[in-house]
């Protein structure tokens, strides 16, 4: 039995896969017998200078005892939690602050080329080096954030796919006449994209929306958008729903639209999946290409409001081709041990800095 933190960066009132990845992984080790528990510090930009003062907080923490018990371990996730300093840190890395990395001068940064963004982005990028070069472990959530890693910061990562959280309580149901959108609702996440092309898609087809707003003026742009097009009849936001309600959300869905931009990992997809449903996704959207493969699980489109209507419009006409997407794509998270497995091969991963004569010890002090 080993003691171990694992290290979150919570947005206060908002909740996304990052929070169900720490809440997982938590659980995950107390089912193997650890005592284990989560340090979390909130999450605030704007604005942009907050970050160094977030960075220098990870990084002045005493994370090595408390309460009188050593601590063997932390497992840091996203910036700036892998600041933090001891001496096992592991790290299994969500994303780093993109804004500053993929993101750079693209309409989801506030970054420009100005000598003073320049300056606090090269403190940041020289200090993500630095201290993620500290873990004696590294992974990442995907294949995109482990090749964005090796990219800008020339540091290895093995890909640690994330689980799916309930495992065979995904079911495939008869199609409704609605799509499903989860998610944080921000711009990146491209809701908008989707409200927009909700006009080329028979008008008996709904929209419902599971998730909160992170972002400040963000349901004053899409409610504009919705009333622009008419829509008020056909798009629901459901908020943040419970387990169950999301599971039957799921199996009543036409098809599930996830289109983020050069996403991270996104349960989301593998979810839909795992519920026998097509995914509708673009072609730059990054770690979820590694799941979705147009025409087999899915539709690739290019992001645009056009491609994604008639994307669903094709579905919507054509229900036994939606059924077989999803049918296939239920098929490989089935194959790819996504239900079942892989907790195992994570755990083995992020405690690897515990040696076997680390572990002895660790057991012989308690």
């Amino acid at each position: 039995m080993a003691n171990i933190l694992v290290l979150g960066v919570k947005v206060p009132f908002t909740w996304g896969g990052q929070d169900v990845l720490v809440a997982t992984l938590i659980k995950e080790l107390k089912a193997r017998g650890h005592l284990a528990d989560v340090v979390e510090l909130p999450f605030q930009v704007p604005p942009k200078e907050n970050l160094l003062l977030q960075s220098a907080l990870w990084r002045a923490l005493d994370l090595t005892s408390f309460g009188g018990r050593d601590v063997d371990l932390v497992i840091a996730t996203k910036y700036p939690s892998f600041y933090a300093r001891h001496p096992r840190k592991s790290l299994w890395l969500v994303h780093q602050h993109r804004p500053i990395y993929d993101l750079l001068a693209g309409q989801y940064s506030d970054f420009s080329d100005n000598p003073r963004d320049e300056a606090m982005r090269r403190m940041i990028f020289t200090g993500d080096t630095k201290v993620i070069g500290e873990c004696r472990y590294i992974s990442g959530i995907s294949k995109n954030v482990c090749e964005r890693l090796k990219a800008y910061n020339g540091l290895d990562a093995e890909v640690l796919y994330p689980p799916l959280p309930l495992g065979r309580r995904y079911r495939s149901g008869p199609a409704q006449d609605y799509i499903l959108s989860v998610g944080r609702i921000c711009g990146i996440k491209r809701v908008d994209m989707l409200i927009k092309a909700l006009p080329i898609v028979h008008q008996s087809i709904k929209l419902k929306i599971v998730g909160t707003p992170d972002e400040p003026d963000i349901m004053d742009y899409l409610q504009n958008e919705i009333a622009k097009h008419h829509l008020g009849e056909r798009v629901e936001f459901l908020g943040r729903v419970s387990e169950q309600e999301l599971i039957e959300l799921y199996a009543g869905a036409l098809a599930v639209y996830y289109a983020p931009h050069n996403e991270d990992f996104g349960y989301v997809t593998l979810e839909a999946l795992a519920s026998g449903k097509a995914v509708v996704t673009a072609a730059d959207s990054g770690g979820v290409l590694e799941f979705v493969k147009d025409g087999q699980t899915g539709l690739v489109v290019e992001p645009n409001i056009d491609a994604i209507g008639h994307a669903f419009r094709e579905l919507a006409e054509d229900r036994d081709r939606a059924a077989k997407l999803g049918a296939d794509g239920r098929a490989f998270i089935e194959q790819s041990g996504f239900l079942d497995g892989g907790w195992d091969q994570v755990i083995g991963g992020l405690l690897s800095p515990l040696t076997a004569s680390d572990k002895l010890n660790a057991v012989n002090a308690r």
